[in-house]
């Protein structure tokens, strides 16, 4: 019996699961859509630029992670290096209500590479969806929306 797309033993599932797959490998195999930050890099500085100043606790917390992660993005932010110099993308000071703890903040130079990298990710958005028609870009934006907010329930 055929399933799916006609696949010899694929359910629908594996295809689709097989064709986002290739999406995603094909997206990176491109020179220009390498990206210049990390997943974990990127969401921290995205969490800094939307909330100003946090401390170390409450980004564990947003984040889900431990402190030795904590510690190792913090380093590879505070240590970053472009074009062989090193350039910090967050800064970290004293909390002034309690000065046991750090806060941690967003740098010019920290907002200025996750500026860079959204509109590297932009460009290469635009570029796998250039073929397809307004009506086509509409129907896959809420397919993604639908799929997003299933992955969001608990």
């Amino acid at each position: 019996m055929k399933r799916g797309n006609g696949s010899r033993g694929k359910t629908g599932l594996d295809s689709f699961v097989e064709g986002i797959s290739l999406l995603v490998l094909e997206l990176g195999r491109h020179p220009e859509s390498s990206s210049i930050l990390t997943y974990g890099q990127e969401t921290l500085l995205t969490l800094l630029s939307q909330g100003g100043k946090m401390s170390l606790k409450d980004v564990k917390s947003h984040l889900h992670i431990n402190t030795f992660q904590m510690s190792r993005l913090l380093s590879s932010l505070e240590n970053y290096v472009e074009d062989e110099d090193r350039i910090p993308l967050v800064v970290r000071e004293v909390n002034e209500q309690d000065k046991r703890q750090w806060v941690i903040s967003i740098s010019d130079d920290g907002r200025r590479v996750l500026t860079e990298e959204l509109h590297r990710r932009k460009l290469r958005v635009k570029k796998i969806l250039d073929p397809l028609t307004q009506e086509e870009k509409a129907g896959l934006m809420s397919i993604i929306q639908k799929m997003i907010a299933a992955a969001r329930q608990k």
